[in-house]
């Protein structure tokens, strides 16, 4: 007697490889993106918060006095005085004010962004600052370039 042949239920191996073929290259490229995302998330709520601060005090500064340079020294030091500075380290040049990330340890979130710098340069009009211009290597990393 012949034996029915059963019908196959189930995927064969080299379906199965396909699959993790494909997942395996879409990680590949989400991996990174999600990265710089996270990155990204941390840098708006770590250090954002005291650039707004210093910003803000350099705004009101300017529009009392429409004068740049910015302030030096002392007198910087104590407009940024409202501003959380744990995780950077603020200082002006001229007319733009550098902000260089600090990490303080290995476990802190900004760690893969030690060392770099934010660099804002006001735009004016008469009188005030009408917005900031970003650039620097956490700028162009993070994709935070240009004016806001």
């Amino acid at each position: 007697m012949l034996a029915k042949m059963r019908k196959s239920k189930g995927f064969t191996l080299v379906e199965l490889m396909i699959v993790v073929a494909i997942i395996g290259v879409l990680a590949s490229v989400a991996v990174p993106y999600y990265q710089k995302y996270i990155q990204k998330s941390r840098l708006t709520s770590l250090v954002f918060p005291g650039v707004h601060a210093i910003e803000s005090s350099l705004a009101t500064c300017f529009s009392i006095e429409p004068v740049l340079p910015f302030p030096t020294g002392a007198t910087f030091m104590v407009m940024a005085g409202d501003a959380n500075t744990k995780y950077f380290t603020p200082s002006p040049s001229g007319s733009t004010v550098n902000f260089t990330i600090t990490a303080p340890g290995e476990t802190n979130a900004l760690h893969a962004l030690d060392g770099m710098t934010l660099t804002a340069h006001p735009i004016t009009a008469p009188g005030k600052i009408i917005g900031w211009q970003l650039s620097g290597s956490l700028a162009t990393n993070l994709g935070l370039a240009g004016e806001r």
